[in-house]
């Protein structure tokens, strides 16, 4: 093709004028004062249109002229020139925004509105770019990114001794290369980022702390029993064991998911531990926990204080808004205030892996009524669409076998009567505060003063 050259395009003046420099095959430079833009000129039904290729020199002329060579054979296919300018303008767009900072911006925001992540989750992601990978690779062109850079940020995370968010961070950076492979800014053969990336170690499975002896579970519900703080704090700890339900589903529990007259506590699937999106499916179902005799007597006493409406556990600090549940931390708090290490003794949320426990070795319930009534979700293949047995019977008579089995381990003392392991510390209290000291059933509502609602 004879018309410009690259000795040509090297000359031209830094303060040129408005001019048009023609190279063939509708193929054109515009230069304007110290810009020069590359376009492919057309004629179509009459009219004279033009696409914007790009400026040069960040555009060559090698490959201005092999897009408008791609241009004059798509007209001669009869393709819509529209269309095409608009996939060019939609091709500048992300090529005008190659680092890596924009890409996963893109990427996040395409996540959260497809796969519906919640607030929550989502701030949660963003951050890990913006603490852990944007202030060394934020603005660096995402196929300039050496894998040794990468590999930096992850040993970085991992040396502070976060290796599970280390691992969390190199699956998100995995997407985002996909994501740009995928909107054509990054060559798949640059896309190096693989589930190995780093040679992360596979981090140590941690569980929840959790108490499996039966003598020391009782002594902890003795423990309970003996604790002075906030009534409603109280209640919550009692029924944590007993219903053995995530410790999420029970702090924000409604008045209105509870039935007393049914002994039954319907938890929606909005609160349930779920993917954004089937929260969202109306077919969810709920949870239905069965609540035993000891758990329908505390909630009526309950009722008198925080009910009928609202929040089951209302938040101590703002008991005026009904809304406001038990802080998140409230019930570890508790425990240790009864002198637990919730890291090492036992977790609000460890009385689940208790009742699992003792509830198949001592009282030799089926494993399916137990992972039913924990709302675990079943691990055979597509399991969630054809499994669907409640096993409701079978789990209210399991809950209250269970209760009463608490009951007959708190009521067992060892040592000659006198408790043993962890004893419940005096809290110290003014002696304005009368507070009581509730008994095993049921605690009079009336005398309760301000101090009781303390956390």
């Amino acid at each position: 093709m004879s018309g410009l050259s690259d000795k040509q395009l090297a000359k031209l003046p830094s303060n040129a004028r408005d001019k048009l420099l023609h190279d063939g095959g509708g193929l054109y430079l515009r230069v304007r004062g110290n810009s020069a833009n590359w376009q492919y000129r057309f004629s179509e039904q009459g009219k004279r249109r033009f696409i914007s290729l790009g400026l040069y020199p960040q555009v060559s002329l090698i490959n201005a002229r092999q897009l408008a060579q791609a241009f004059t054979a798509q007209r001669k296919d009869g393709e819509d020139m529209k269309r095409n300018i608009e996939l060019v303008r939609i091709d500048r767009q992300l090529q005008a925004q190659r680092d890596f900072e924009s890409i996963a911006r893109r990427w996040h925001t395409n996540m959260t509105k497809d796969r519906k992540w919640s607030k929550g989750y989502a701030g949660k992601v963003i951050r890990h770019f913006e603490i852990h990978l944007f202030p060394w690779l934020g603005g660096l062109e995402i196929d300039s990114i050496h894998p040794t850079e990468l590999v930096r940020c992850l040993h970085r995370i991992k040396d502070r001794g976060t290796l599970e968010t280390a691992q969390r961070v190199r699956e998100v950076v995995q997407q985002v290369f996909s994501y740009a492979v995928d909107i054509g800014v990054l060559d798949a053969s640059k896309n190096f980022v693989t589930s190995r990336t780093g040679a992360l170690p596979s981090p140590r499975a941690r569980h929840y702390a959790a108490i499996l002896e039966p003598e020391a579970l009782g002594q902890l519900l003795r423990n309970v029993e003996l604790y002075n703080g906030n009534i409603i704090t109280k209640c919550a700890l009692r029924l944590a064991p007993m219903l053995f339900q995530r410790p999420g589903q029970l702090r924000t529990a409604d008045w209105s998911e509870i039935d007393l007259e049914g002994a039954m506590w319907t938890c929606p699937a909005k609160k349930m531990k779920l993917r954004e999106w089937q929260k969202r499916d109306p077919s969810a179902r709920p949870h239905k926990v069965p609540l035993p005799r000891q758990a329908v007597t505390l909630l009526r006493e309950l009722h008198e204080l925080t009910g009928p409406h609202g929040a089951v556990f209302k938040s101590v600090s703002r008991r005026s808004e009904p809304s406001r549940y038990l802080s998140e931390n409230t019930l570890n708090a508790a425990l240790r205030a009864l002198g637990y290490d919730t890291r090492s003794d036992i977790t609000t949320h460890g009385f689940r892996a208790t009742a699992r426990t003792l509830i198949r070795e001592k009282l030799k319930w089926s494993e399916d009524v137990i992972e039913r009534h924990l709302a675990h979700v079943s691990s055979e293949e597509l399991g969630s669409a054809y499994d669907r047995a409640d096993f409701l019977e079978e789990r209210r008579e399991m809950v209250q076998h269970w209760a009463d089995y608490l009951d007959s381990l708190r009521d067992k003392q060892s040592n000659h009567g006198k408790p043993s392991g962890h004893t419940a510390p005096p809290k110290k209290v003014k002696p304005s505060d009368a507070i009581v000291i509730q008994t095993l059933g049921t605690f009079p509502v009336h005398c309760l003063t301000p101090g009781e609602w303390r956390d």
